[in-house]
């Protein structure tokens, strides 16, 4: 593990949606448009990865 960080290999899990969605859903939800449960529907994911990415709880990509 010590090689593959210092080789830049070792990532740990990748974010669920892409930084484009992310973006969107930060953007729709700050306008009123949808509610956070519409939200998770829509891009089938749990409400608690909606509140984190809205909530900034997560790390950047």
């Amino acid at each position: 593990m010590v090689l593959a960080k210092r080789n830049g290999k070792l990532k740990g899990k990748q974010p669920k949606l892409p930084a484009p969605a992310r973006r969107s859903i930060r953007r729709r939800y700050a306008e009123g448009e949808v509610s956070l449960a519409d939200l998770a529907t829509e891009y089938s994911v749990g409400r608690s990865t909606i509140h984190r990415i809205i909530h900034g709880q997560e790390t950047p990509s």
